[in-house]
């Protein structure tokens, strides 16, 4: 992440406030990263919405990290673009407390540094105290008692923060929202031979018939700044995005926060031209990710670069199904290319990329996006390493790699097929017993059953495959299971012999194609000696 140098302001720690104040201290930085204060160990317990939350001792202040508000019904939702934390509360999420972290370590140890950031927390429209600990986002919750109780019990060493409910607004229950705020036009280019020119200016040559413009001049119309690093490089960049070009190399370094993210390759190198640096027009297009029209009649191009931001309302980082979701709500004016969303998955060196869904929102809200993305990818049990895209163009409008959480305990044993991918037409399941997919049982008779809803076929498939080492093999011939009504029923029995299995339904799909069984539900059994269980 760069560093930027503020105006150096450095102030005295003023008298701590009573719990009860309506404002906290806290101490002006000269750069990011700078030390502001102390993250103490602390014996007092923190509640949000009636649930307790982790907390942390920050120079004598209760704090929570921003993030952490989603699961105690919140709306919080990262702006890279302009590098502010926004906090919404609307009383229509339901409260999911997250685990409690717990130190041993004495009240008042010192746990870790506090320190200064240039991002922005909001409370709705609010402006309010940030710190950064760890990369997180931090608040203390005296901050919040404009917009809610807080209440501090000595007795019981306490602290609690009840909201005032906000209904207003439009709020998501997906992770990405893109909003566009405004565009830039750049209009009547004239692209000449040899000559290109804006306003009586040369802004760019045409060489071997092909049109390069000024790099720096349009980066300096559209909100970009371009330099010569010391490596004699070019980098042009708006404090989020940008690229990087070099003299004579047609790979580029496409920007985010300063950091490369991915390497691209251009159909035509840069030129550097009496000290300019020249790039082929539909480069510059890509790169920029603006949209441009131009007239054999006149000569003329006409440029309109829309500025767009990305809200991050959380991207799911543990789940309980193999199919994991992303959809993006896009509320864009109207657009010839919609941003395309990107997500892969890596599994031992091998990357796996999810499919693409993008449309209109024929039944929108009021209110609501007027497009929206859907992408799916399957996991693996067990930790997911993800990278996920936002851009326009080249132009990259959010950048993160993650990793997911799917535990086998956790799973659920429906396989969620609610996205817009649609193969044709199959079975979709309602309710399952058992619901949750693993299972430890000592005997070998079960019995899977359900509901079911949008039937294709007469019943579903069932198989079952045994465990051995890293593989599942499998055990018998799959077995039809007639739907009686909305219901079907199986009894198994499995091997007397103890070890992992697994049984996985299928459904009929159909589609003019043809027809093929597709994967609707997964059960893990975990089959114990039962003389072994005896003894327990």
């Amino acid at each position: 992440m760069r560093r930027i140098r503020l105006t150096t302001a450095v102030l005295g720690i003023a008298a701590f406030l009573a719990l009860g104040g309506t404002g906290t201290p806290f101490v002006w930085a000269t750069e990011i990263g700078d030390v502001t204060g102390q993250v103490l160990s602390t014996d007092i317990r923190a509640y949000v919405n009636g649930a307790e939350i982790s907390s942390l001792n920050v120079d004598g202040y209760t704090a929570v990290a921003a993030e952490d508000l989603r699961e105690y019904g919140f709306d919080v939702a990262w702006v890279p673009q302009e590098r502010k934390m926004v906090i919404r509360y609307s009383g229509k999420k339901e409260v999911h407390p997250l685990p409690i972290q717990k130190t041993t370590q004495p009240s008042g140890t010192k746990l870790a540094d506090v320190l200064y950031t240039d991002i922005t927390a909001y409370y709705s429209d609010h402006k309010i105290p940030s710190i950064n600990i760890g990369g997180r986002t931090v608040i203390k919750l005296n901050d919040l008692s404009a917009f809610g109780s807080v209440v501090w019990s000595e007795k019981e060493r306490k602290i609690s923060f009840t909201p005032n409910a906000d209904d207003a607004g439009w709020f998501t229950n997906n992770p990405l929202v893109v909003r566009e705020n405004g565009t830039v036009k750049v209009d009547d280019i004239m692209i000449g031979d040899p000559q290109i020119t804006w306003n009586g200016e040369e802004v760019g040559r045409t060489i071997d018939d092909l049109p390069m413009l000024n790099v720096t001049w349009i980066a300096s119309m559209l909100g970009y700044t371009a330099k010569e690093t010391e490596d004699g490089s070019l980098l042009v960049e708006n404090g989020t995005n940008g690229f990087i070009l070099r003299d004579g190399d047609n790979h580029v370094d496409l920007i985010w926060f300063g950091t490369t993210a991915v390497k691209v390759e251009l159909w035509k190198q840069p030129v550097k031209q009496d000290g300019k640096w020249l790039l082929r027009e539909p480069e510059l297009k890509d790169l920029f990710g603006y949209e441009s029209v131009w007239s054999p009649e006149t000569h003329l191009e006409n440029i309109t670069y829309r500025k767009m931001i990305v809200e991050d309302h959380g991207l799911k980082q543990r789940v309980d199904n193999y199919n994991y979701i992303v959809r993006v709500d896009e509320f864009l004016q109207g657009t010839s290319e919609l941003p395309f969303l990107g997500l892969e998955k890596e599994t031992n060196g091998d990357i796996a990329h999810a499919p693409v869904v993008a449309g209109g929102m024929a039944e929108a809200i009021d209110g609501g996006p007027k497009y929206r993305m859907d992408t799916s990818i399957k996991l693996d049990l067990g930790t997911n390493r993800m990278q996920l895209r936002l851009s326009q163009g080249k132009r990259i409008l959010f950048d993160s790699e993650y990793s997911v959480e799917l535990p086998l305990r956790e799973l659920t044993a429906i396989l969620d097929q609610n996205t817009s991918f649609s193969s044709g037409d199959s079975t979709r399941l309602l309710k399952l017993t058992p619901e949750k997919a693993y299972q430890e049982i000592s005997s070998s008779d079960m019995t899977f059953s359900g509901t079911v809803d949008r039937i294709s076929g007469t019943g579903l498939t069932f198989r079952m495959d045994r465990q051995e080492g890293d593989e599942y093999v499998q055990e018998g011939d799959p077995v039809s299971v007639p739907f009686e009504g909305d219901r079907f029923t199986l009894k198994v029995k499995l091997s007397e012999e103890s070890g992992m299995y697994r049984v996985t339904a299928y459904s009929r799909v159909t589609n003019p194609k043809g027809s093929f069984q597709m994967p609707v539900a997964y059960w893990y059994i975990q089959k114990t000696d039962p003389a072994k269980s005896r003894h327990l």
